[in-house]
């Protein structure tokens, strides 16, 4: 009996350990059935069906074989189609320092994918972000590998679902990128060569992605513009290939960047040949070509050529099946073939456009927002839905960075003044930040929120000032008039779709335009001024920080962001948010951040601080927060422990307050340098007035190692333990590690 019992159980323990290893990879849960149905499709297609399954973003289903078109889009921080809902830009996001906000927003986002026919999009952005003059800055997280971790981890939770929900209906394949170190560029120039150590590149720019993997097990990675140490990523065996799937273990998608397989040869020089660049990327692992519909044509690399080569016997048809192999795993993942119209529409255009009518998928473009889709038959009520634009108020309200409140300016009352005068470029106008819909569902400005919120209580004036992009003299008298004749003045700066954006780098960091300019003019007025930054890089704004009484700094925070704005002004909304990343006084500390490794000599500048304007974590609130009793759990503990970093929070004011403490590390003895202080944990809390809390932050031996000699390793010795709420003021407790 007992044998027959054995016997009967083993189709069940070879399930339970196939479905095993399903969730330890996580990344295709694919059933043997789907398995065997794949291997089938690889014997049925023609070598251009087969090229044709590697087209990212371009049609690429197969009616004759009845394979589904799978659509990726843009979603950077919200999806880049009409009436989508407009979140805050991911700088902006990351401020509120809220993992479950974070994961709550990509949930939405990966709904409204969804619905609009879209299932695989090009984002988190998981640079670590180092140079304010790089023109896409605003795409990342932050210029710390732990926080632009924790924040990836969290968005690709969000967008891909856990569990049961992983790729279901509502959810879709996040791809990470930019794979990697493309946060650091030479001069700040969008896709310049890096060349740094590979120390760096696995503790700093390779973390993030690091997690992704091995963490939230993310489907897809695309690589970056530049060349790595020498080599294009996309081409770069070493990072692809020996650390991403070999020493992460990562095994899904690896979407090209638009054109890079391409540009391999034409602009980086790295190839000889169309046919030898193809080879390098698949033998490197680049499963499949971003190439939009209209540059599709002559400029693709794994259409016919790949096909031609393949069939000359130059490249190896096992290379094409395993990319084929991984492209039909995502789609049955995502049981494409179950959508209302999973081969898309409007045929008849598109046979003008590939030779074989049979390959072809014919889908829905929007010249508008630059997708191919089709949209669910209720995608509308999915768009509208209430919850996702009381979700992004939400978010702008937790995103908000109050900088500077000198003699408690803000908040306002509003009786307080009689006539408020609203003033700057950015005041009135629609400011989302780069990949963001044209046709947002709506849009709050600074000056409509500070009307509502005033209501018959004051009279607003408004004047632009400035144009940012064609400045004009008369324009800031008007300004000046009109500030003259209020009673304060809230003005808005920072930037504009033009000055922030792929491929737009700077070489100043200075607000652009005449602002500076409009700024001291309103200032010398005498009245009272809050200055209001919608921007998408680090200003410099030391000279505001010396002499304009407030500063709130939205970066781009939203469809809502004049009524978040607008609370923080009059007071319904305390400021909690905290800066990711540091702001330098002026181009000439770029780059900055706060986790540097400890100097051979002090630094001394000339006629200068080389302290920069605001540091990492900064961020303050109408209330105040006070620290004591820091103490860990234990002060000595081994490899296989964790410890926890204790602080009592005491909120010591007259409002309800949100703190988002932070915890630091610095190793005292290490074989290598380290850098004076690393972020290893935080927490946000909410007090009420008068309230205290316990915040307990756990710290394991993992938040001490570092890569040394090609692989990670802990030491033993003493590491100071740091906790506050930013980089700078800081209480410290010593830890002892043994082995």
């Amino acid at each position: 009996m007992r044998f027959i019992r054995f016997v009967l159980s083993i189709p069940v323990c070879l399930f339970f350990v196939y479905a095993k290893a399903q969730q330890q990879t996580g990344y295709i849960p694919l059933t043997r059935q789907q398995h065997s149905k794949i291997e089938a499709l690889l014997k049925e297609m023609t070598l251009d069906e087969k090229a044709h399954q590697l087209a990212s973003f371009y049609p690429n289903a197969n009616r004759r074989l009845n394979i589904p078109h799978m659509q990726a889009g843009e979603c950077l921080h919200g999806v880049v189609a009409a009436g989508a809902t407009s979140f805050p830009q991911a700088i902006a996001l990351a401020s509120a320092w809220d993992m479950d906000l974070v994961e709550r927003v990509s949930t939405v986002i990966a709904a409204e994918a969804r619905a609009l026919g879209i299932q695989h999009v090009y984002t988190p952005m998981l640079g670590v972000v180092r140079d304010a003059r790089w023109g896409r800055f605003e795409e990342a997280y932050a210029e710390d590998p732990f926080l632009v971790s924790r924040t990836g981890v969290a968005f690709i939770n969000g967008l891909q679902g856990r569990g049961k929900e992983r790729y279901d209906s509502h959810h879709v394949i996040a791809t990470a990128k930019h794979f990697v170190a493309d946060g650091e560029p030479a001069l700040g120039a969008n896709g310049a060569a890096v060349e740094i150590s590979l120390r760096s590149l696995h503790e700093i720019f390779l973390a993030p992605f690091r997690a992704a993997v091995e963490e939230a097990q993310v489907g897809s990675i695309m690589p970056a513009h530049h060349s790595l140490n020498g080599v294009p990523c996309h081409i770069n065996t070493y990072v692809l290939n020996d650390i991403l799937r070999n020493e992460y273990n990562f095994d899904g998608l690896v979407v090209s960047d638009n054109n890079d397989i391409r540009w391999v040869q034409d602009r980086l020089k790295a190839t000889g040949s169309r046919v030898e660049t193809i080879k390098k990327a698949l033998e490197a692992g680049v499963h499949t070509e971003l190439a939009f519909k209209q540059t599709w044509g002559a400029n693709r690399m794994y259409g016919p050529p790949l096909a031609e080569a393949v069939k000359n016997g130059q490249i190896s048809p096992a290379l094409l099946d395993e990319a084929v192999r991984k492209v039909l795993g995502f789609k049955f993942a995502l049981q494409l073939e179950n959508e209302e119209n999973p081969m898309g529409r409007e045929m008849a255009q598109l046979k003008t456009e590939t030779k074989n009518a049979d390959v072809a998928a014919d889908v829905f473009f929007s010249q508008i927002d630059g997708s191919l889709s089709y949209p669910r038959k209720n995608y509308k009520s999915i768009l509208n839905n209430p919850a996702h634009d009381l979700l992004a108020l939400e978010a702008a309200r937790k995103s908000l960075i109050l900088l500077k409140n000198e003699a408690q300016l803000l908040p306002i009352r509003k009786n307080q003044f009689k006539t408020i005068a609203v003033i700057g470029p950015n005041a009135d106008t629609v400011r989302l930040g780069t990949y963001s819909t044209q046709q947002p569902k709506h849009f709050v400005t600074v000056r409509q929120g500070i009307e509502k919120a005033a209501g018959s209580s004051a009279m607003i004036h408004y004047a632009k000032g400035t144009n940012i992009q064609h400045p004009d003299d008369r324009q800031i008298a008007e300004a000046v008039r009109i500030a003259s004749q209020s009673d304060i003045c809230i003005l808005v700066l920072g930037d504009d779709d033009k000055t922030v954006m792929e491929n737009v780098d700077r070489d100043d960091i200075a607000l652009p335009g005449d602002q500076d300019k409009l700024m001291k003019a309103v200032a010398a007025t005498g009245k009272p001024v809050v200055l209001v930054l919608l921007h998408g890089r680090p200003p410099g704004i030391q000279w505001a920080k010396e002499h304009v009484p407030a500063i709130l700094d939205g970066w781009f925070a939203g469809q809502d962001t004049g009524t978040a704005i607008a609370e923080a002004i009059f007071g319904e909304l305390n400021p909690s948010g905290k800066l990711t990343v540091t702001y330098p006084r002026n181009v000439g500390q770029v780059p900055a951040f706060y986790n540097s490794l400890a100097p051979g000599r002090p630094r001394e500048i000339w006629g200068s601080s080389f302290e920069p304007s605001y540091p990492f974590g900064f961020g303050l609130s109408y209330t105040n927060f006070v620290y004591t009793d820091a103490r860990l759990s234990s002060n000595t503990m081994t490899t296989r422990d964790t410890v926890y970093a204790e602080v009592t929070v005491k909120n010591t004011g007259k409002m309800k307050g949100d703190e988002i403490v932070q915890l630091y590390i610095r190793d005292e003895v290490s074989s290598l340098t380290r850098p004076l202080k690393e972020l290893k944990g935080f927490q946000r809390i909410t007090l009420e007035a008068g309230a205290s809390q316990l915040v307990r932050i756990p710290l394991s031996s993992k938040s001490l190692e570092f890569w040394k000699d090609g692989k990670w390793i802990t030491e033993p010795g003493e590491f100071t333990v740091m906790l506050g709420p930013n980089s700078t003021a800081l209480s410290t407790v010593k830890l002892n590690l043994t082995n």
